[in-house]
């Protein structure tokens, strides 16, 4: 569910009220270290899930709280306008630091934490590592990271979509730029995953949800910039991939693909490697115009990142 921004100076005093009940302070400042489900909170005040959830509704409704279903369970976060993070963070920073039941609800997120990070090892360490591998030929990740935020200097990140998220490492890296932001992936545990990842890197004001690529339920237009990270070689139809994220594509939106090409002196390159013709013919039936394009060479395969844009009429 959406959040709704603060339309009159009630609505503003409402979600100060709202605020101020100390069991609702109290999941506000959880809810602003990252998502949780009900089920979470509920362990973590110590409180029953009727209770919980009353006080989560009144904190939706009155602006300060966003909430989203994911399967069985919903997962709640701070509202995403600048208006309520501006609200919460100056309440926030106030906050004594010696408070005995900060400190307690603190510990039992920490734990909770912990025990995210651990699942989503023991899936990295039996499941994952295979795909993971596909990384060694990126060569120098810190040469990879730059290129990325240089591929898209100039503009403004603003509303971010990473489709096929996997790890979120694109989410990582362009997501400090960013306004908010959400990955998405059809594996529920590379959800778990990435989440994890974002809990890690101190970056709340990015989501991540379980979505099927090719029908995704954004609608239309609803993205600044999309970026798409080493999938067109696992997409089943790269053509419908590439249609789906202008779909979401805001007019002047921009899309980031990267992907393995051939590199130069391979003399047999990887069958990960997509060649760059296919890829602008892609781009080109989606009505995208091509901006730039930056090649990362490497000894057996080259980094390519595009950046095309949507028409403003679009």
């Amino acid at each position: 569910m959406l959040h709704h921004m603060w339309k009159s100076y009630d609505a503003y005093i409402d979600a100060l009220k709202a605020i101020s009940e100390p069991t609702r302070f109290r999941l506000v400042r959880l809810c602003s270290q990252g998502e949780l489900t009900v089920s979470e909170l509920m362990r973590i005040v110590g409180q029953s899930q009727p209770r919980v959830s009353r006080h989560l509704k009144l904190l939706q409704d009155a602006g300060v709280l966003e909430s989203f279903r994911e399967q069985h369970w919903v997962f709640y976060r701070i509202a995403q306008n600048s208006l309520c993070q501006q609200l919460v963070s100056g309440l926030l920073q106030h906050l004594p630091t010696d408070d005995d039941l900060m400190n307690f609800d603190q510990s039992r997120l920490n734990e909770l934490r912990d025990a995210r990070a651990k699942l989503s090892e023991e899936f990295t360490e039996t499941e994952v590592p295979d795909w993971l591998r596909l990384h060694e030929f990126h060569g120098d990740e810190l040469r990879f990271s730059d290129a990325v935020r240089d591929a898209l200097v100039g503009r403004a990140v603003g509303h971010l979509l990473d489709i096929a998220t996997g790890t979120g490492r694109m989410l990582k890296i362009v997501g400090p730029l960013a306004d908010s932001g959400v990955g998405v992936d059809l594996s529920k545990k590379m959800v778990m995953v990435a989440r994890n990842a974002l809990a890690e890197a101190d970056l709340p004001h990015l989501t991540v949800r379980q979505e099927d690529m090719y029908q995704m339920r954004f609608p239309a237009r609803h993205f600044d910039t999309v970026t798409i990270d080493q999938v067109l070689y696992f997409a089943s139809n790269p053509d419908a991939l590439i249609k789906e994220a202008t779909r979401v594509l805001k007019p002047s939106g921009r899309l980031l693909l990267v992907a393995f090409t051939e590199a130069a002196n391979a003399k047999t390159p990887p069958a990960v490697s997509i060649a760059l013709p296919d890829i602008r013919s892609w781009l080109e039936d989606a009505r995208l115009k091509i901006v730039t394009t930056n090649v990362l060479a490497g000894d057996v395969l080259d980094i390519s990142l595009m950046v095309s844009e949507k028409s403003k009429e679009r």
